[in-house]
């Protein structure tokens, strides 16, 4: 049992215990540097970002005024590898790098338009290094190369880097001479179109393509249904056209296939038998006359003789003269006969194969094994200029500051053309492991 005494003051009635008062401690020294140090960086970083960020968006604004004003001229760069301005002709090395895409206002434009309007270049020295790529860019870029060919008169001269395959043989063609490096890969001369098709994948996850199109075939090469045996002899008969297309630039860029040079192409030679002599009319009469004269000193059987004998001298001339004629005719279908064999030739190899240089020289789709420096001197050569007074250049594209700082380019979008590949089908000369 508990009770309360009343002597004893409770809990509530004693007084709180005297506590000294806190005070807070000055902050030592090496405190008060640490904290001074952190908000320097902390305001410093602050200070630079907000001066990058500022110093970035004007950079573009006056980057995007400049190149609306001169674009013409931005692109285009040209570096000089040996002589000066003052040399008599200037040699341009246009290089073509890269898949190929349909760009109207590229580097590659761009380039030919400077060169048209340069009227110092006496020659064009191609080096391409290219997979290939569209059907459209590559007939693009040999439909300006051709024309430039054409309207400045000058020799051009095709220097195979590493890989010239597909489309980067296709646009080669436009050389007056071709040199392929003894490790450079070419060939795969043909046509593919870069379809895919998940409809297996669809149907097992429960998707299915719902497309409502205005015709049977609008939704062709849609890769979420199979195709069908029309949508693929469509297909096929575009690849088709298009092989005959790189078929026809190669007999027009290659006098080989077009049947004018060539082992097989000699003219046909008129044979003639050794020993024989081909009697004239008047080399006959004079025999006859001799005869005539001798009969008195001759038998009648020996003069008969004679005269069988020159006969049969005659009608051997006669026959060989015939077969001389007849040959003469025959040579005339002699080309035709040339051409269609070349016609065979090129197809057997434009089987999508890929071929090393030396394979390429001995298939005459190349002409020399040589580097760069032996194209230039042909190049040299064919413009009528000498080593001293040949300028060589080089045009290359000038990248935009943004390029420089960061070294990326603005359409480098792979997963872009992964899905732009998948979405529509296109035609493509590029050998397949460079397809997107």
């Amino acid at each position: 049992m508990t009770y309360n005494d009343p002597n004893v003051p409770s809990d509530a009635e004693r007084p709180a215990p005297n506590r000294p008062l806190f005070r807070p401690q000055p902050p030592k020294f090496w405190q008060i540097v640490l904290k001074d140090i952190a908000a320097t960086v902390v305001g410093v970083a602050l200070f630079c970002f907000l001066s990058f960020m500022i110093f970035v968006g004007a950079v573009g604004v006056l980057a995007g005024s400049v190149g609306s004003v001169g674009m013409e001229k931005t692109s285009v760069s040209e570096t000089t590898i040996k002589g000066s301005d003052s040399s008599e002709g200037k040699v341009v090395i246009l290089p073509i790098e890269g898949v190929i895409e349909t760009d109207e206002t590229g580097f590659i434009p761009e380039a030919i338009a400077a060169i048209r309007e340069d009227k110092r270049v006496r020659a064009l020295v191609l080096r391409v290094n290219s997979p290939g790529g569209t059907i459209s860019g590559s007939d693009y870029y040999l439909h300006l190369l051709k024309k430039l060919k054409t309207d400045l008169d000058i020799p051009v001269i095709v220097s195979m880097g590493d890989l010239a395959t597909s489309g980067g043989y296709y646009i080669s063609t436009v050389g007056d001479k071709i040199f392929a490096e003894r490790s450079t890969t070419t060939g795969s001369i043909g046509v593919i179109v870069s379809m895919y098709n998940a409809a297996e994948l669809c149907k097992k996850i429960g998707v299915r393509s719902n497309a409502i199109t205005s015709g049977a075939m609008k939704g062709m090469g849609d890769f979420m249904k199979e195709p069908t045996p029309e949508e693929t002899a469509i297909w096929q008969k575009n690849v088709d056209e298009s092989f005959e297309q790189f078929l026809e630039v190669v007999k027009e860029g290659r006098a080989y296939y077009r049947g004018e040079k060539g082992d097989a192409i000699s003219e046909p030679k008129q044979e003639r038998l050794a020993g024989v002599k081909v009697k004239t009319v008047d080399e006959t009469v004079e025999e006859a006359t001799d005869v005539e004269q001798s009969t008195d000193e001759t038998t009648v059987e020996e003069s008969l003789v004679e005269e069988a004998t020159e006969k049969s001298d005659e009608k051997e001339a006669e026959t060989e003269i015939a077969e001389n004629e007849k040959e003469a005719e025959s040579s005339i279908d002699a080309p035709l006969d040339v051409r269609a064999q070349r016609d065979a030739e090129l197809r057997k190899i434009a089987d999508g194969r890929i071929y090393s240089a030396k394979e390429a020289k001995e298939l005459r789709l190349i002409d020399e094994i040589g580097f760069l420096d032996d194209a230039i001197d042909e190049a040299i050569k064919r413009a009528g200029l000498t080593q001293k007074d040949a300028q060589i250049v080089r045009y290359e594209e000038e990248k935009g500051l943004f390029d420089s700082l960061f070294s990326i380019k603005s359409n480098a979008d792979p997963l872009g053309k992964v899905l732009d590949a998948v979405s529509c089908p296109k035609g493509y000369y590029i050998c397949p492991r460079a397809l997107p």
